[in-house]
Order: C-alpha cells, then sequence, then structure tokens
C-alpha cells in the first residue's frame, strides 16, 4: 500500500509516518518548509514538496497512493481577522478536497481536533458532542468586530472555529463520494514536535518551572498512539464517521508535576484563584497581540476550567484498538526530544519562534 501523508513534519504527521512504516506501508511525505524535514531524517520515504494554499505539487503527490492522510489544515495566524481566516480555510479544504475527488483513493483520513468537541458539565464528552456550525462561526459578523472577538468568537479560540467550519466540508462531501474519515486527536504529547503547537505547554513548565497551578481538566495523549490510530482509521475506520483520538483526563496540577518530576524540579504547590488566573490570562492575550504570536494562557483556557474538557475515547479503543501509552512516558520522550534539539537551553525565550 502506498500512502500520502500530508504535513508529514508537523508533530502528528511525523507519527503518521512512523506507525505506516511500522505496519510495512510506502510512504510518501509532502512537506512544505525544509527547516522541518530533519523529523523525517533517516526515514525511508520518498520526499515531495506540496503547497495546499496554491496546490503546487498536490495533484503528483495523489497519484498512485490509495490512503491520503490529511495532516496539514489550515491554521490562522496570530493577526489574521476572523472572517479572512475562516473564509481562508473552507477555500483551500474545498479545492484539496475537489482533488482528492479527482485522484480517487480507496481511503482519506482527515485530522480534525479535539477543541471541535464541546464541554460538557457532569460526564465526559463524545463524538457526539462535536460543536455545530452556527452562523455565529460563520463570518456573517463582518468587519466590524472586534479583534478580541475575532480572536475568540463564541467563547471559543478562533483555532477551534476554523476546524469547525474545516470539519463541515469534510463531512459535507463525505455525503459526495469521498471515502473520508475524521479523527480528532486531543492535545498531542511526544517526540518530533518542531512546530511546538501541543508541546508548548510541556515547554512552559519545563522552562518556567512555576509553583502554582490553575484548576483545569485536560485530555493528553501520545503522539505515537495518535499516529497509530490514523493509520488504523484508514484500515478499520467507519466513513463519515468521527473518532477521537484521546487519552488521559487529567488535573493540569497533575500535568505540570509530571512534568517537573521529568525534569528533576519541585512541583506546583499553590493554586492561583480564578479572578486573578482570568487577570493573568488577559495579559497574556495582550502580550501576544503585540508580539505577534499565540497567547499562552488564553482566557477561554482559564474560563473552561469551571469545567473542563474531559474525554471519552471508547469508540476510537473499541473499534481502531486506540494505544493508551501512559502519560508519563509521553511527557519523558517529549522532554528528552525537546532537550536534544535544543528547546529547553537557558538562552532560548519561552515565545522563541525557531
Amino acid at each position: 500500500m502506498k500512502a500520502l501523508v500530508l504535513g508529514a513534519t508537523g508533530h502528528i504527521g511525523a507519527h503518521v509516518v512512523r506507525a505506516l512504516l511500522a505496519d510495512g506501508h510506502q510512504v510518501r511525505a509532502a512537506y512544505r518548509h525544509d527547516c522541518y524535514l530533519h523529523v523525517l531524517e533517516g526515514l525511508p520515504v520518498e520526499r515531495v514538496r506540496v503547497d495546499l494554499e496554491s496546490l503546487e505539487g498536490l495533484p503528483e503527490a495523489l497519484r498512485s497512493c490509495l490512503w491520503v492522510f490529511h495532516a496539514a489544515g489550515a491554521y490562522p495566524g496570530p493577526r489574521e481577522r476572523h472572517d479572512e481566516a475562516v473564509a481562508r480555510a473552507v477555500h483551500t479544504t474545498r479545492r484539496v478536497l475537489d482533488a482528492f475527488r479527482q485522484a480517487a483513493p480507496e481511503r482519506v483520513v482527515f485530522t480534525s481536533s479535539a477543541s471541535t468537541i464541546r464541554r460538557v458539565p457532569g460526564r465526559l464528552a463524545t463524538e457526539q458532542d462535536a460543536e455545530p456550525w452556527s452562523p455565529h462561526l460563520s463570518s456573517a459578523h463582518g468587519t466590524d468586530m472586534p479583534p478580541s472577538a475575532k480572536r475568540q468568537v463564541g467563547g471559543r479560540p478562533l483555532y477551534a472555529t476554523v476546524k469547525i467550519a474545516m470539519e463541515r466540508e469534510v463531512l459535507r462531501v463525505a455525503g459526495e463520494g469521498i471515502p473520508v474519515v475524521i479523527v480528532n486527536p486531543s492535545v498531542c504529547i511526544g517526540e518530533y514536535d518542531a512546530h511546538r503547537f501541543s508541546g508548548r505547554a510541556v515547554l512552559f513548565l519545563a522552562k518556567a518551572r512555576l509553583p502554582f497551578y490553575i484548576e483545569y481538566m485536560l485530555n493528553a495523549v501520545y503522539t505515537g498512539d495518535v499516529g497509530v490510530g490514523h493509520v488504523r482509521a484508514a484500515e478499520r475506520g467507519r466513513l463519515g464517521e468521527r473518532y477521537l483520538l484521546a487519552g488521559h483526563n487529567v488535573a493540569l496540577k497533575d500535568f505540570a508535576s509530571m512534568v517537573a518530576h521529568a525534569i528533576g524540579a519541585p512541583p506546583p504547590r499553590w493554586r492561583v484563584p480564578y479572578g486573578l488566573a482570568l487577570a493573568v490570562s488577559a495579559a497574556s492575550e495582550l502580550i501576544a497581540r503585540v508580539a505577534g504570536t499565540e497567547p499562552m494562557l488564553p482566557r477561554s483556557a482559564v474560563q473552561a476550567s469551571r469545567q473542563g474538557l474531559g474525554l471519552d475515547a471508547t469508540k476510537a479503543k473499541t473499534e481502531l484498538g486506540l494505544p493508551q501509552t501512559p502519560l508519563e512516558e509521553a511527557i519523558a520522550r517529549s522532554i528528552a526530544w525537546f532537550k536534544a534539539h535544543g528547546y529547553l537551553e537557558s538562552g532560548r525565550g519561552l515565545l522563541d519562534p525557531r
């Protein structure tokens, strides 16, 4: 089986590549920027450059591939307006899906995010709790929305809004003949995180060594398990279905304590009151806006802390056989990789874009 992995140098894509190779498949690894190719170093894969915005290289990359893994979805820029980000993501997704339709692969696995799943008070959320698309998520707001509202619409970050919009497009074409399965990973922790998206939390906790914490529940999963989940979604996932590739529901205090243990630092001791955490998150967003980066502590995360985000991965574990690597091991692997590549050096700031 020859498989195409779009976003092969991303955190998730790099693990999908390795999971495919481990199962004996041929892999065509599509990337956009040379600077991240080191995550594929030494692997027996065919490397091809693809730009999903222009579709340059995509038809050739799709040729003769029976499986396609789309792990290179649009990501809104820190200064991008809400309506522009959503329109760009939808436009690009439609064009990419049209290319898939023409290539006619046997199976497409689309990487979405657990951020499209709404929080449910009193129980763990499942695939059935996906956020519906509604008018307040679209560009109907026009250009009169304040920047803060454009970055966080309907109580959720713009990133989640974009992912919901993309899922909507994928589900639409799932009923039009494209054999697609959607997977929704939670917070991914592991090696090969050169972009430092989900791994930013581990890096921040490892470098800041904060003695305090906020009450918050998250779900974190080893990215290697997510890679395996992608391959099994191609093998046995039901078409048009979502699968939550989730791992362990854990309090932020316990997560931070695992990071502290992995680096030999004291665990956090003091809980920050909700009001103070909200003020710190507002300052974090202000700093990020000035610096042109993503906030280390978004207000949406603090506001969500009163409910948390507990996820139930029973469907993926039952139907796909999703592995469940201990979170302590995932954190240790993540820190070891960051350390080996210099990300934990004292001279590199917490918001270092490199």
